[in-house]
């Protein structure tokens, strides 16, 4: 049947060695990920670089014949408080190697804003891997928080966790 022959997760600015852990179900049919340190900050008192992080895992995919998978939404588990004029934006992609498209999904909201719990955002369009075939897919996150239209302010977005994302498999 289906399996993940390896997983990677990239060192990405948002990715702190040793922060990530990511798992797989054995029916190949769930991923979770975990961030110990998943944050992005605007304000005064911080620097450019630490508005925008970002994050990705690469998953080898042993897909069997007749068969196709492809992601519909992903589920996070995070927080943000933000000023008045600063935004919060997440964001997450995928994509199939060697493939020009990718499926993206996520929000964006404009404070005065404070939220801590479910942020999920459906992918569109929704990208198929090729039928039967063996392959790589790249899941990219990102976070960001700007304050360009206020810059006496402050914002903050946590990412804590990814608890569930689902393969969705079909006959091709």
């Amino acid at each position: 049947m289906t399996s993940i022959t390896s997983l990677w997760i990239s060192l990405f600015a948002g990715c702190v060695p040793g922060s990530v852990t990511a798992n797989v179900t054995a029916d190949a049919k769930n991923i979770s990920v975990k961030y110990g340190s998943f944050v992005a900050n605007a304000g005064p008192s911080f620097g450019y670089d630490d508005n925008r992080k970002n994050c990705q895992l690469t998953l080898s995919v042993k897909v069997p014949a007749g068969y196709q998978f492809a992601f519909d939404r992903f589920s996070h588990n995070g927080a943000y408080s933000i000023a008045a004029g600063v935004k919060a934006t997440y964001n997450t992609s995928y994509y199939f190697q060697a493939a020009i498209e990718e499926a993206q999904g996520g929000t964006t909201s404009l404070g005065p804003a404070k939220e801590d719990g479910a942020l999920t955002g459906l992918l569109t369009p929704i990208l198929w891997s090729p039928c039967g075939q063996n392959v790589l897919v790249g899941i990219n996150t990102a976070v960001r928080v700007d304050n360009s239209a206020n810059t006496g302010a402050s914002g903050t977005l946590t990412m804590r966790n990814t608890p569930s994302t689902n393969f969705v498999w079909r006959t091709c």
